[in-house]
């Protein structure tokens, strides 16, 4: 039960599944009668007593759409708990990478099993924030990052600044970059507007110092020092999403504490593997990784010793992305 005021809720545990294929999504919309009628949402619904959110996930996306996915990849997105006044939903978030031939059954199919209209949807319908439930904006939030980062190498390893700037003016479109060059906040900030200038179709994370004008920013970063050492109640971070670097339990806990009152978009957990910078640094593994990632409340990115081929084996252990410096950058 959730308590708003001195009123008792009830707290409804919903599974989501958001069906992808490629940059598409398979959405339903609402049926009028019902509650935030007419609006897209992603497939799912309520769990049932005993029921665990996946074999939930299982049921409503073959109740609902008559598609069977108990043999697709389920990788947690994260959980939310977003309360409507008269009563309070919670969301176990789960997104599901679609089989060709699952798409090609599905891409002419226009109406569900209970009559509600589906469809595949490019993946810039997310941007029509209105066009959801309130409660998905978290998802809509999540959705955005990539299944590939880079990270940019400190810029000490080049021997000019403008060497650092021509290496990742190179990369290719749309990527998303995590500007972490190690510098003071004039060089990153010259760094930032530079990059934003020449390649408007660049993402970019920046340190939580760093922040400019420029429209590229996606998300800001924080270390998990920076995290440790914030103070929750604090109005002082910004409106932009977050991204933050976390090693251990208690670090995610911070941050699924964080989640509740800001953006937060993931959660970069490393070291998976041993890296070539640091080789005798303890790792994880993937199946802590997977053990770790379970406590998240918000999508979790594999950093460590990883390239893009590990994407699939990241999705099986429990994130949505993978990240790193060395063989990210075509």
């Amino acid at each position: 039960m959730g308590i708003k005021g001195n009123h008792v809720n009830t707290v409804i545990p919903v599974a989501v599944a958001v069906l992808r294929y490629g940059e598409l999504l398979l959405l339903a919309t609402r049926l009028d009668h019902q509650h935030q009628g007419g609006k897209l949402e992603f497939v799912g619904g309520k769990i049932e007593q005993g029921e665990t959110p996946n074999h939930a996930l299982i049921r409503e996306v073959n109740e609902e759409l008559g598609l069977d996915i108990k043999d697709n990849v389920m990788t947690k997105l994260g959980r939310i708990n977003h309360d409507y006044g008269d009563k309070i939903v919670q969301l176990f978030v789960y997104q599901i990478w679609l089989t060709d031939e699952q798409y090609l059954d599905f891409k002419d199919k226009n109406m569900g099993n209970d009559g509600q209209h589906i469809g595949f949807y490019e993946k810039e319908i997310l941007n029509q924030t209105e066009r959801f439930p309130t409660a998905n904006a978290p998802i809509l939030n999540w959705l955005a990052l990539p299944s590939a980062i880079v990270i940019s190498h400190a810029l000490s390893v080049f021997k000019k600044q403008t060497d650092w700037l021509d290496c990742y003016l190179s990369l290719s479109k749309d990527c998303t970059l995590i500007v972490r060059t190690q510098a003071d906040h004039q060089i990153n900030a010259e760094l930032i507007n530079a990059l934003s200038s020449q390649r408007g179709d660049l993402r970019l994370i920046v340190p939580l110092q760093d922040i400019t004008n420029s429209p590229n920013i996606m998300a800001v970063r924080l270390t998990q020092n920076e995290l440790m050492e914030l103070d929750l109640s604090s109005d002082e971070l910004p409106k932009l999403p977050i991204i933050i670097s976390c090693h251990d339990v208690i670090s995610i806990q911070k941050a699924n504490l964080l989640a509740n009152t800001h953006p937060v978009m993931a959660i970069l957990l490393s070291p998976v593997k041993a890296t070539a910078t640091h080789p005798d640094t303890p790792h994880l593994g993937w199946e802590n990784f997977a053990k770790l990632a379970q406590f998240s409340d918000v999508p979790v990115i594999a950093l460590g010793g990883l390239s893009p081929s590990d994407i699939e084996m990241a999705y099986q252990h429990g994130a949505v992305a993978v990240a790193g410096i060395r063989g990210f950058i075509k």
